[in-house]
C-alpha cells in the first residue's frame, strides 16, 4: 500500500508541491504544513479500509485542503477548491478528475455535509487531527488557544466523524494525546 501512495505522490508531485509551498506560508499552528501532513497520513490509513474510494483524488485533496485559509479562515473551503482547480486546469488535468478533487474539498467543515465518498474521508481525517499531538505540539510551542478545540471534543467522534474506520483512529489518537497531554502536566511540574 506505501509504494502505492508514493506512486500517487510522485504523479502528482507538481501539484502537491504547490499545495505544500502554500501552506509553509501558514503562521496558524493549527492549520499548517504540520497539519497537513498529519491529515494526508490519517487519509492513507482510512483508505486501507474504504477501497472503494479514489485515491488519488483523497490524497491530492488532504494537501489542497487549507491553502484558501492563508486568504481567509471563513470560507476557505471554497477558496482552496477553486485554488486547486484553477492549478489542474493549468497543468491540464481532465476536468472530470479536477471536479472529483473540487467535491472531496468544497464541503470539509464542520457545518457542511461532504457529497462523495473522498469528501468524507478528508473530513474525518481533518477533524480527527483535533486530538493528533503534532497539532496539540504546535499549538502548545505557539501558545495557541484551545477553547475552541476543545468545545468540539464531545460531540466529534459521535456527531461529526461518519467512517467505523475514522473513530477507531480516532480512539487511538485520543489515547495517545491524553498520554501526551500527562506528560506534559506532571513532567513539566
Amino acid at each position: 500500500m506505501k509504494e502505492q501512495y508514493l506512486e500517487i505522490e510522485r504523479k502528482h508531485e507538481r501539484l502537491i508541491n504547490i499545495a505544500i509551498e502554500k501552506m509553509k506560508q501558514s503562521e496558524d499552528p493549527k492549520h499548517n504544513l504540520v497539519h497537513i501532513l498529519d491529515v494526508v497520513e490519517y487519509i492513507k490509513e482510512i483508505l486501507e479500509t474504504e477501497n472503494s474510494a479514489n485515491k488519488e483524488v483523497c490524497i491530492i485533496a488532504a494537501y489542497w485542503h487549507d491553502v484558501g485559509r492563508i486568504q481567509q479562515h471563513k470560507g476557505h473551503e471554497l477558496i482552496s477548491a477553486n485554488e486547486l482547480k484553477m492549478e489542474m486546469e493549468k497543468q491540464n488535468y481532465p476536468t472530470e478528475f479536477i471536479e472529483k478533487c473540487y467535491k472531496a474539498i468544497y464541503k470539509h467543515s464542520w457545518k457542511e455535509e461532504p457529497e462523495t465518498l473522498e469528501g468524507i474521508i478528508l473530513r474525518d481525517a481533518d477533524k480527527i487531527d483535533f486530538v493528533g499531538i503534532n497539532r496539540w505540539k504546535e499549538c502548545i510551542q505557539k501558545d495557541c488557544k484551545f477553547h475552541k478545540i476543545l468545545e468540539l471534543l464531545p460531540t466529534l467522534r459521535k456527531d461529526i466523524l461518519k467512517l467505523e474506520i475514522s473513530k477507531e483512529v480516532f480512539d487511538r489518537e485520543i489515547g495517545k494525546l491524553v498520554s501526551f497531554l500527562h506528560n506534559q502536566i506532571f513532567d513539566n511540574k
